[in-house]
């Protein structure tokens, strides 16, 4: 097996199986969420990659699940309820300069 290096520096996963459940978010979908953290990354200093997955296996109650890891960032999982959570994940795995204020 060959391994190689690779040009993102952070991943973020987002749970796209919380949104089914019966007792999932109500204010937020996986693809919103994912694409608001994508636009969020962009303006990021370190490369990242944004992607929803299938289930995580935290299954948050009322949230969408999400884990953020990295080159110097350890692995964190978040439960997201709304947009200001989703802010904070963003903050955490992009930094400070990847939030618009």
């Amino acid at each position: 097996m060959k391994l190689e290096t690779f040009k993102f520096k952070r991943i973020v996963v987002v749970c796209a199986d919380c949104e089914d459940r019966s007792d999932g978010p109500r204010h937020l979908s996986s693809k919103s969420a994912t694409k608001e953290l994508r636009r969020l990354s962009a303006d990021s200093p370190v490369r990242a990659r944004v992607t929803r997955t299938r289930c995580l296996g935290l299954c948050p109650h009322k949230a969408l699940a999400a884990v953020a890891l990295g080159e110097s960032l350890p692995a964190m999982s978040a439960e997201m309820d709304d947009e200001a959570d989703l802010r904070v994940l963003a903050r955490y795995a992009f930094g400070p300069d990847g939030v618009k204020r």
